[in-house]
């Protein structure tokens, strides 16, 4: 299978994920912190993607949501 050029591969990642929280949403469900760091790690893949190819810089992160978000999130399971 050919490789995806890195915008259609951002793109894909992207899509990923809004489809991932579209459907919790929709549901009325929840996402483990699990889910919600690899949510996030794909989201900054793929703005640092688009970044170098298109030139634009992507916003500055917030410095009140320093990175990872967390950083035990078994902690934070149910149980």
């Amino acid at each position: 299978m050919p490789e995806l050029p890195r915008l259609e591969w951002a793109r894909m990642n992207l899509d990923q994920v809004r489809a991932q929280l579209l459907a919790a949403a929709s549901r009325g469900r929840f996402l483990t912190p699990e889910q919600l760091e690899n949510a996030a790690g794909k989201i900054e893949e793929g703005l640092r993607v688009y970044e170098e190819e298109t030139g634009h810089a992507a916003p500055e992160p917030r410095p009140d949501s320093p990175r990872p978000i967390c950083s035990n999130p078994r902690r934070y399971r149910s149980r």
